[in-house]
Formats: structure tokens, C-alpha cells, sequence
């Protein structure tokens, strides 16, 4: 049976994160890591097996088995070494494992390929978890089309697109990770909680509240003895640990304000969840940077009945919109500011890198086929993650008083550009363009202005409602 050498990784020490940097003790210290699948002859029929197996220098690699057939319906086997003895060392107790019979092809592990992948309940389906960063490892455990099964605990399975994954070469498995202790650390901008783990796990955030958050890491067993505040952090009220199920960690904070955007990330095998802080004089609109971002550009969007482009309107507005906000003391980053096209996920990029406070982006609406716009229509707002809800709110309700032109809804909608954690990111449909006199009024600079005024409006309303206080 040969065993494959996975990445070598360092066990993390939990007085280092908890106290403070340091020498990490040598017997801490890992060099490599080495994992094999067990092909089992199938004239052996087994309810359980139990393995045990010893680590030898590479001249001795031999291993020979001897298979003893107990009188009772289950089948113990015994990996037994006959080499030299002084040529072998016997694995810590610690390493023995229970043994699953798998298909020939699973499982195997794979390894996220870049940082922009989403995993989902179900093939093409709703998202379980979203923004996996690369390097991060799961157990695929089947395969359907282009999709393979992850198992990423004992009761919880999810998807991931085969082109968002390298499969790594048979017998590497996936990391397991025992979380001693938890860390907080206050910076001008955001509070960073660190999880030291021995490899990089999937995750899922949940936002339960306006001021509760949860991270969940999957093949994570607790043993947290230590959690550590940062004194100058008013962000964090407390923080809370429990395992809910077998390998999923999860641990709760809950904030003094609002959440207003975070990032979660790998620095090697350290997981990093940043919350960040609102900006300075957070109820006042001059000093914010916000990225305003004309929907469509070379892909021209929707086409009214006389040949309007909804990339041509959606441009006039969002000019508009930025002349408002200069005009109020705020910083305006525009994902364009003429007719160049701007690849869609180029969009949240850019606010990302500019360090956005807040991110709109102007559209205008046509129905699919099969709906009736004259009966269905009006001005609608959409956003993603429940911090974003109240900025979608205030913006939805400027619009509809300005415009006249009825409120068509406010809506959790999976959509790019509001998928982003970072910041509170919505996106507005301001008018339905295949209706002809809607249509008509975007090609007129008063509308443009009168939009944009309501779109400011409502920014400044979320700003000033925006509840700092303890």
C-alpha cells in the first residue's frame, strides 16, 4: 500500500495566538503529512475494520498484513510489521483511524483553484456557501456531470463546479483541525478575529441578525480553552463557541452596531474573518467613499421601443447620481464613465480595491417573457446580504416618491455585483424601459435628476438612520 505526502503544515500552538508571537515549541512542528486509501479485496466482506500500521524510514517498505477471520459476523484486520524492528517506529495512537468502503474512483479530495467560487446545495442550484478561497480542501465523495459531491462534514453536503477544483492524487486526504483557542485584533478600520487551524477549511458566514454573525467551519472539532479580546475593540460585544454537529465549528459574535461589511480570507492555514468598522461620521454623507456603477456597457442591456439602450440610460443617471454626491462633500469611484465596457465582475472589483463604503448600481428594467410590464412595473431595489437591507430600503422608498411610477418591490436578489461582503452593496431598477412612456422619461435629463436626487436621498437617510450606539 503506498501513502502519498500531502503539503507539510505547522500544528498551530494555541499559547501563540492567544498571548502573543513567539517561538512555536519543535515538538509542534510538522514536516509532512502522509495518507492512503486501502484497496480491499472484495472476497472480504466487513461491517468495520480496524487498521493499525506503522511508519518506517524509506528503505523499509514493505508492509506485510496478515488477516485474522474472528468467529463472528464482523472482520477485524491487522496491519502487522515482520521487517527489522529497528527499522520501524510505531505510529501514535492518535492515528488510527476506522475504515469506509468507497466506490474505485472516491472519494478523493479536492482543492479549490481561485477565489470567486461558490458552493451549492444542489448542481446549478442555491448557494450553501459563497467566496471559498483557494487552497481550500473538501472530501468529493461523488460525482454527477460536471459536479462533484463534497462532504464537508458527517451530515453536510454541498456541490462544487469541477472547474473550480483540482482533484488531488489518490490517498490525500482532507485536513482536520482541532481549534484551541481564538483571537481578536483591533485596527483603525475593522476588528480581525484569527482561527490558527492545520489546513484551510471550508466555511460558510451566516448574518442571523443586523448584529449577530456566525462563522461555521467544516472538519473543525473544538478545543477551545482560550478566546482572547482585543481591549481597544468596541465592535465585538462577546463571542461564543459551540460544536452543533460532528466536525462543524461554529462561532457566534455579536456586535454593538450594525454589521456594516466583512471579508473573510486564509493567511496560510490561519483563517482571518475582518469585520469591518462603519466610517468615520458615519451619519454624514461628505468624506463617504461610494462606487457608483452603470449597469450594461458594451452588452447594451435592455432596448426600449425606439431603440434606447439601457446602458446609454443607466450611464446618464449614474452621472447624474455623481454630480449629486460631489456636490455633498462624498467620494464617487464610477465603474465607468462612458460607453467602455466593463466586464461584470470587474464591477465589485473595483470597489473592493478603491475600499468602498458603499456600492450602487443603476439599471433599468424589462420583464421576461410571459409577464405582463403594463401591469407589472415600476421601480424596484435589490440586494443580497441582510446588512444591505436598509440601505435597499431607504433608496426603494425615495424612488417611489420621486418617480411617481409605483414600487415594483424591494427584493433579495442573487445577483453579482450586490454578492460581495465587504460593504453594504445594493442595486436599483430605476424605470421599465420597454414601456414607451417610461422610456420616454429616461431620455430626459429631468428624470435623470430627479432619480438621482432620490437615489442620494436615500443614501443619506440609511447613513443618518445608521445606528452607531452601543
Amino acid at each position: 500500500m503506498e501513502m502519498a505526502e500531502g503539503e507539510p503544515h505547522l500544528q498551530p500552538y494555541w499559547g501563540e495566538s492567544v498571548f502573543g508571537g513567539g517561538k512555536v515549541p519543535d515538538s509542534l512542528k510538522v514536516g509532512g503529512y502522509y495518507s492512503a486509501f486501502w484497496d480491499i479485496p472484495a472476497t472480504i466482506q466487513a461491517d468495520s475494520l480496524h487498521v493499525e500500521y506503522f511508519l518506517a524510514p524509506p528503505a523499509a517498505i514493505d508492509i506485510f498484513m496478515e488477516i485474522g477471520l474472528p468467529p463472528y459476523d464482523s472482520v477485524e484486520m491487522a496491519l502487522a510489521a515482520y521487517i527489522d524492528p529497528t527499522r520501524r517506529m510505531p505510529a501514535h495512537s492518535w492515528s488510527s483511524y476506522a475504515v469506509t468502503i468507497n466506490s474505485p474512483d472516491f472519494p478523493r479530495t479536492v482543492r479549490f483553484t481561485d477565489s470567486v467560487q461558490i458552493i451549492r446545495h444542489e448542481p446549478t442550484r442555491g448557494y450553501f456557501s459563497i467566496f471559498q478561497p483557494a487552497g481550500v480542501e473538501a472530501e468529493a465523495i461523488g460525482a454527477e456531470g460536471s459536479w462533484y459531491k463534497l462532504k464537508l462534514a458527517p451530515s453536510q453536503q454541498a456541490w462544487a463546479s469541477s472547474n473550480a477544483v483540482e482533484l488531488l492524487p489518490a490517498g490525500i486526504q482532507t485536513p482536520r483541525s482541532y481549534l484551541s483557542s481564538i483571537r481578536t485584533f483591533d485596527q483603525p478600520d475593522r476588528v480581525v478575529v484569527e482561527f490558527p487551524l492545520s489546513g484551510k477549511h471550508a466555511f460558510q458566514v451566516v448574518e442571523d441578525d443586523r448584529r449577530t454573525i456566525r462563522i461555521r467551519l467544516f472538519g473543525v472539532v473544538s478545543n477551545t480553552d482560550w478566546i482572547r479580546y482585543d481591549t481597544d475593540d468596541d465592535l465585538i460585544d462577546y463571542a461564543t463557541w459551540l460544536q452543533p454537529e460532528e466536525l462543524v465549528y461554529e462561532l457566534k459574535l455579536r456586535l454593538t452596531f450594525d454589521i456594516w461589511g466583512y471579508d473573510s480570507y486564509y493567511d496560510g492555514n490561519t483563517f482571518v474573518f475582518a469585520l469591518r468598522k462603519p466610517p468615520a461620521d458615519v451619519n454624514q454623507l461628505r468624506g463617504k467613499k461610494i462606487v457608483i456603477d452603470p449597469g450594461h456597457s458594451s452588452d447594451l442591456g435592455a432596448v426600449g421601443p425606439t431603440g434606447l439602450t439601457e446602458a446609454s440610460a443607466n450611464l446618464k443617471i449614474a452621472l447624474a447620481v455623481r454630480k449629486s454626491l460631489l456636490s455633498r462633500g462624498a467620494q464617487v469611484i464610477m465603474t465607468r464613465d462612458d460607453m467602455s465596457h466593463v466586464d461584470l465582475y470587474d464591477r465589485p472589483a473595483i470597489a473592493k480595491e478603491s475600499g468602498a463604503d458603499l456600492f450602487v448600481s443603476i439599471h433599468n428594467n424589462a420583464l421576461p417573457d410571459g409577464v405582463n410590464p403594463f401591469e407589472n412595473n415600476g421601480s424596484s431595489t435589490y440586494y443580497y446580504h441582510l446588512h444591505s437591507i436598509n440601505l435597499a430600503r431607504a433608496i426603494q422608498s425615495e424612488l417611489c416618491s420621486a418617480t411617481g411610477l409605483g414600487d415594483y418591490g424591494l427584493y433579495h436578489g442573487n445577483l453579482a455585483v450586490v454578492r460581495p461582503t465587504q460593504y453594504p452593496a445594493v442595486l436599483v431598477e430605476c424605470a421599465f424601459m420597454m414601456i414607451s412612456e417610461q422610456e420616454a422619461l429616461l431620455k430626459s435629463s429631468k428624470f435623470h435628476n430627479t432619480v438621482a436626487r432620490a437615489i442620494v436621498r436615500g443614501i443619506e437617510n440609511y447613513l443618518q438612520e445608521y445606528d452607531y450606539a452601543r
